[in-house]
């Protein structure tokens, strides 16, 4: 549902799309964290080395970068609803492909990937805030999710770091892929 700012008016619904947007904030922090845990146990199989593992992390960057104009376009043409889902979904697919990557293109790929459908993420969180608060809210609401980035990688962490020592890196991105994934389908079905 996107509101125009003008039409916004404060009800508690707000604060459940607020809530939703920091559990994407979240989940899409932690598939960006999820290489810096696993790099090493990667490096390690697939021999790949400190230069070319730059190149796995520069690949995401590169396509975000280039991928926010256009994912700004596309969420004007269709909303947030649909853009958020379709990100979530396809950052989420590639994040869990991830973990079962063969090697140093395919790892390339994936995260290049990841940072096309993340490319829209911020962009439709700031649409979000602005159709569903009042302007002498916007900020707290806004302070509220991007306190997701950190929060989720100052506890998430931990919990990835335990995955692969208990199972292996694949299953890092296996399982946080996952989660996005089902997330998507919450998100669709509750906004």
């Amino acid at each position: 549902m996107d509101l125009s700012a003008v039409q916004a008016k404060p009800t508690r619904r707000r604060y459940i799309t607020l809530l939703m947007i920091f559990i994407t904030v979240v989940i899409c922090y932690v598939d960006r964290a999820n290489l810096a845990v696993a790099s090493a146990h990667i490096q390690q199989e697939f021999g790949i080395s400190k230069a070319e593992m730059g190149y796995v992390f520069s690949a995401f960057a590169w396509l975000y970068t280039l991928c926010q104009i256009p994912g700004g376009w596309f969420l004007d043409r269709v909303g947030s609803r649909l853009t958020y889902f379709i990100a979530i979904l396809g950052w989420s697919v590639a994040t869990l492909l991830q973990g079962f990557a063969s090697g140093l293109l395919s790892l390339i790929g994936l995260r290049a990937i990841t940072g096309i459908f993340e490319a829209p993420a911020f962009p439709t969180n700031n649409r979000l805030v602005t159709s569903w608060f009042p302007e002498q809210e916007r900020s707290s609401a806004v302070g509220f999710y991007t306190s997701g980035q950190f929060d989720g990688l100052a506890f998430l962490t931990p919990l990835l770091i335990w995955i692969q020592e208990l199972l292996s890196w694949h299953w890092v991105f296996i399982i946080t892929g996952g989660i996005g994934i089902i997330w998507s389908l919450v998100w669709m079905k509750v906004y």
